[in-house]
């Protein structure tokens, strides 16, 4: 299930929320109980999968998985 990056707006709160990627439902502050939350863009990671999602599974220096321009995987 894809963990969403939130920020609320009235402590500042950083926070990640698992939820399914139909689900249009704001969380609340984990801290102060606020429904004033942002998604935090670019903040979404999926449980359960490795590092390496090329094809060989293997690293090429300092990107992994064949994910960069320079591997050769």
């Amino acid at each position: 299930m894809p963990a969403y990056d939130y920020k609320c707006t009235d402590c500042n709160e950083n926070f990640t929320f698992e939820k399914s990627m139909t689900d249009e439902t704001t969380p609340n502050c984990p801290k102060c109980n606020s429904l004033n939350v942002k998604r935090v863009w670019g903040g979404i990671q999926f449980k359960g999968l490795s590092s390496g999602s090329g094809s060989s599974g293997k690293s090429c220096g300092p990107c992994s998985g064949g994910s960069c321009s320079s591997c050769h995987s």
